[in-house]
C-alpha cells in the first residue's frame, strides 16, 4: 500500500510544483507576450492547497522529498495575504472625517429585457441607503432609465456616468455617485471594448480626491455551463478551445487596459482611490499593475478569505478598492447579498491632514 501511495505522490508532485511555480510569474509577465502564466495565476489558491496536501503526504512517506517540495511552496506565503487575512473585521460606525466607499458590479440591475424593468434596482438602492457611503462606484449599470436611478438615490446629487458603445450598440454603463461636489471628471476609453474607466475629482471637506471607477475586460464565461460541457465527450474539445481563446483574449485586453489606467493614475495631481471590477484575481498582472505602490484595503482592514464574485471557486476576489498613502483603511467587508453575480465591496478610510492640494472652489 505504501508503494502505491508513493507512486501516486511521485506522479502528482512534479505537475503540481511546476503549476505553482508558474503561477508566481503571473503577476510579473505581461500577458501580451506570454499569456499562459496568467492561466496558472487563476488557479493559485487551488495549487497552493494541492501542494500543501502533497507536502503533508510526503512528510509521512519520505521526509527527504518534503524539503525540496517546501522550497516551491514557501514563496506562496508572500502572496497569500491578498487572499486571506486573519485580523478581525468588526464593523464600527463611521467616524467624523472618515470616507466610506462602495464598489459594486450590479449586473444591469437584473434587467428584464422584455419589459426593460430593472428588477434589483430597488433592492440595491435600499442596501446602499442603509450603508450610507459617501461615494458609490457602479459597474454594469443599465444603459437606460437613468431617471429611475436618480430617483432612487436622492442622497447622491452628483452622478457621473459613461456608457460604451460597441459595434454601434449600447453596452455597459459605469457610474459614480457622490454626496460631495464633483470638481472634474473624465473617461479613459478602451479601444474595441464595451468596458471603460471613469474618474471623478470629488471635493470632500476642502480636499479634492480623485476616484477611479474601473470595469476591465470580462472573460464572459459561464463557469457552470463550461463545466457541464466538459463532461460531454461530443463537445469537450470544442469547449476547451473556446475557453482557452476567451481567457487568452481577456488576459491580453485587460493587460493593455490596466497599462493605460495605471499611467493615468501616475499623473494624478490629487490623492486617489482606485476601485471597480478588475475581472482578475490577486495573482495577476492586472492586480499588480493597478495596485502599484498603493494599498489593498482588504489587506489592511479585511478579514477571512472572501469572494466578490459568486463562483463555485473559493477566494474569488476580482473587485477591489486600492488607496494611496493619503488614506488609511479602517474597515473593509464584502456583504454577501445576492442582487447580482457580484457582491458589493465596502471600505472606510481615515484621511491624513497633510495632503495637498486643497480645493479652492468651496
Amino acid at each position: 500500500m505504501k508503494h502505491i501511495i508513493t507512486w501516486v505522490l511521485k506522479v502528482g508532485i512534479v505537475p503540481a510544483a511546476v503549476g505553482l511555480a508558474m503561477s508566481y510569474f503571473a503577476r510579473y509577465v505581461h500577458p501580451a507576450g506570454t499569456w499562459f502564466f496568467a492561466f496558472f495565476g487563476l488557479l493559485f489558491p487551488q495549487l497552493v492547497a494541492l501542494n500543501v496536501l502533497l507536502a503533508v503526504s510526503w512528510l509521512v512517506v519520505k521526509r527527504k522529498v518534503l524539503w525540496w517540495h517546501a522550497a516551491v511552496i514557501l514563496p506562496a506565503f508572500f502572496f497569500l495575504p491578498a487572499y486571506v487575512q486573519w485580523q478581525r473585521g468588526d464593523h464600527q460606525p463611521v467616524q467624523r472625517g472618515e470616507i466610506k466607499i462602495i464598489t459594486y458590479n450590479v449586473h444591469l440591475f437584473g434587467v428584464n429585457t422584455a419589459t426593460r424593468t430593472l428588477e434589483t434596482l430597488p433592492d440595491i438602492a435600499a442596501f446602499i441607503g442603509k450603508e450610507a457611503p459617501d461615494i458609490v462606484c457602479l459597474q454594469e449599470a443599465a444603459v437606460f432609465d437613468t431617471a429611475g436611478i436618480r430617483r432612487l438615490f436622492p442622497d447622491y446629487p452628483h452622478i457621473y456616468y459613461r456608457s460604451r458603445r460597441l459595434f454601434g450598440k449600447a453596452w455597459f454603463t459605469t457610474a459614480t455617485l457622490s454626496r460631495h461636489p464633483v470638481r472634474g471628471k473624465g473617461v479613459i476609453v478602451f479601444p474595441n471594448s464595451g468596458n471603460t474607466c471613469i474618474y471623478t475629482d470629488i471635493s470632500i471637506d476642502g480636499q479634492i480626491v480623485r476616484v477611479y471607477n474601473n470595469h476591465l475586460e470580462s472573460t464572459r464565461l459561464d463557469l457552470a455551463m463550461s463545466f457541464s460541457r466538459l463532461k460531454e465527450d461530443r463537445v469537450r474539445n470544442e469547449e476547451i478551445k473556446r475557453v482557452t481563446v476567451r481567457l487568452r483574449d481577456a488576459f491580453k485586453k485587460r493587460a493593455a487596459q490596466v497599462d493605460t489606467v495605471a499611467a493615468h493614475i501616475a499623473a494624478s495631481p490629487y490623492p486617489v482611490l482606485v476601485c471597480g471590477d478588475f475581472n482578475d484575481l490577486p495573482m495577476s498582472y492586472t492586480y499588480r499593475k493597478m495596485k502599484g505602490s498603493r494599498h489593498d484595503a482588504f489587506m489592511d482592514a479585511g478579514a477571512g478569505m472572501p469572494s466578490s464574485f459568486r463562483s463555485m471557486l473559493p477566494a474569488f476576489r476580482i473587485d477591489y478598492i486600492f488607496n494611496d498613502d493619503y488614506f488609511e483603511a479602517k474597515q473593509f467587508y464584502i456583504p454577501e447579498i445576492r442582487y447580482s453575480d457580484h457582491y458589493p465591496v465596502v471600505a472606510v478610510f481615515a484621511r491624513h491632514s497633510t495632503a495637498q492640494p486643497m480645493d479652492n472652489e468651496k
